[in-house]
């Protein structure tokens, strides 16, 4: 059976290509999706695709987890730390890439 829940919520470890000199690293964290619907999604038309990331993400992001500093302290979640990472075109990427392979995932062989 399905349940419909009215907020719904997932955690999922965002994998980000980083990249250094001569190539790239694997760093993770985890991020807090909220489900919306499709209508939620876009407010509008003659977005880039990029300004669409950017509003989608700020939208679904509940909470950042597993991220550091310079210092190595861990920060807390914020709506200015969203928005730097976000901002970040890689780490946007990874974002999107998780919470979309989340919400459209089909079982195998489907």
């Amino acid at each position: 059976m399905f349940k419909v829940t009215n907020d719904p919520r997932f955690t999922h470890e965002v994998k980000v290509m980083v990249p250094v000199d001569g190539g790239h690293v694997e760093q993770s964290f985890k991020a807090t999706f909220r489900v919306l619907q499709l209508d939620q999604l876009s407010d509008g038309e003659g977005l880039t695709a990029e300004e669409e990331q950017t509003q989608t993400l700020r939208k679904v992001i509940c909470d950042l987890t597993d991220i550091e500093g310079d210092d190595g302290k861990a920060l807390p979640y914020s709506e200015q730390l969203r928005d730097q990472m976000i901002g970040i075109p890689y780490v946007r990427i990874a974002l999107m890439k998780t919470y979309l392979a989340a919400v459209t995932k089909a079982r195998a062989g489907n």
